[in-house]
């Protein structure tokens, strides 16, 4: 059973956000809003603890988030974050950040556009620090498809991935999928299927490059997956995760039971807190993967 906390938590979204997800209008307001009152630049209270550089690549700003720290760094994290691909990074997911680059001893990258980005980190580093891509929600749905791409050209990829509350499926034909939007207390299916016309009006939804489960899998890396009972993304998340055991990869999948969309990200929630301390056991574990193995 779900703590009071995740109760609260969800009554919280459902007030604040259900409504910018149930039509095409709200969602295209909620973007416009949150384009003109958010800032991408790391909160101020993460730079007396953090080395936060900023840079550029292709065109892209990067900001690269380290700890104040004598011990090498141990891994090179890509920090993709969600927002129905629309919406600007938000305090929970620099709080991930933060979390993620201390108790790892992690160098972690924070992006505004992806490939040129994952492909330089994926790229073998000289001190043979392995690369994982952690995501939540659509930037987990990239997590996918970006490592996916890049197998299918033979080109380097992800150690591991890392994957919370991804949409494998875009073309939410699965009636469960619709069934479950009803309860859900923070998404819904009309600001989805907006968010994808509003991107790639001329790609279908069901490619691979939208929506994950479409593709490839049985070269995937090992992975872990938190899925929300609550969520309507969740069966979707199911059906990919038995494709990809089905394939012998390997799948750590966590699903929290009466826990909402991206309920990890929620630090106030007990279960978040266990979910990032099983998140970074299984890093720990994961740096001797190899991509593709």
């Amino acid at each position: 059973m779900a703590s009071w906390q995740a109760y609260l938590a969800s009554w919280i979204v459902w007030s604040r956000f259900k409504g910018s997800l149930q039509t095409a209008k709200a969602l295209r307001q909620r973007i416009e809003n949150d384009r003109q009152t958010k800032s991408t630049r790391p909160p101020a209270h993460l730079e007396p603890q953090f080395t936060i550089e900023k840079r550029h690549l292709g065109g892209c700003t990067l900001y690269d988030v380290a700890p104040k720290s004598e011990t090498p760094n141990q891994a090179r994290i890509l920090y993709l974050h969600g927002g129905c691909f629309l919406f600007e990074i938000d305090a929970a997911h620099w709080q991930m950040v933060a979390m993620l680059a201390e108790r790892l001893q992690a160098v972690v990258t924070i992006f505004d556009a992806v490939r040129p980005v994952y492909e330089e980190l994926a790229l073998p580093a000289q001190d043979k620090t392995p690369f994982f891509v952690v995501g939540d929600s659509t930037g987990g749905s990239m997590a996918l498809a970006l490592t996916q791409a890049a197998l299918g050209a033979d080109r380097p990829a992800a150690s591991g991935l890392a994957l919370m509350s991804p949409c494998v499926d875009f073309t939410f034909c699965n009636p469960q999928v619709r069934q479950a939007a009803r309860t859900d207390p923070w998404l819904d299916v009309p600001g989805f299927e907006e968010a994808v016309r509003y991107l790639c009006p001329d790609v279908s939804p069901e490619d691979p490059r939208v929506s994950p489960l479409y593709g490839d899998v049985d070269k995937l890396p090992p992975m872990m997956v938190f899925a929300g009972g609550t969520e309507m993304l969740t069966p979707d998340v199911r059906k990919f995760v038995v494709k990809a055991v089905e394939q012998g990869r390997e799948v750590e999948y966590v699903e929290g039971e009466g826990l909402m969309h991206v309920w990890p990200l929620v630090q106030f929630l007990p279960e978040a807190r266990e979910a990032v301390d099983k998140l970074v056991r299984w890093l720990e574990c994961g740096k001797g993967h190899d991509a593709g193995s």
